[in-house]
């Protein structure tokens, strides 16, 4: 057996790898600071810690909610307002109940930042409801101003 289809075969498979977007990890306190952005450019005053808070959502053993993402509650009186989902390749965020993508500009840095270190690209607004499982995804991206609540 020659050698040349064996090294060609092992180079397809590095080139593969390469080409293969990394899972990156991101912290709780990271998945929640970008949880109170969202909430904050939603045009709640999240400083009132009696009303609101944030905790992480996983299922009860202890894995992802939805696999690939970070998930993040949003609570208001201790009622859910938003289960904010984060992707682990783009930091892209979004609320697997109500199918809202969040795209606020505030919000662009965080996604730069994760989908650079996983070496991979934005998905459209479709393929992060198709990972949720849900439809006609609404993309947020204006804030609203907290003077007007």
């Amino acid at each position: 057996m020659s050698l040349v289809p064996s090294i060609f075969l092992l180079f397809l498979m590095f080139a593969a790898s390469q080409a293969q977007s990394v899972i990156v990890h991101i912290t709780t306190s990271d998945a929640v600071d970008l949880a109170r952005m969202i909430a904050s450019d939603e045009g709640y005053d999240i400083q009132n810690t009696e009303v609101y808070y944030f905790d992480s959502l996983k299922t009860r053993d202890g894995k992802p909610l939805l696999k690939g993402y970070t998930s993040v509650g949003f609570y208001i009186r201790g009622n859910i307002r938003s289960s904010i989902s984060i992707s682990e390749t783009t930091g892209q965020a979004f609320d697997m109940n109500s199918c809202e993508v969040f795209d606020y500009p505030d919000l662009k840095p965080f996604q730069e930042r994760i989908a650079h270190l996983s070496k991979t690209k934005r998905k459209t607004a479709q393929e992060l409801a198709d990972d949720a499982g849900c439809s006609s995804p609404k993309v947020l991206t204006n804030p609203i101003s907290l003077a007007g609540r």
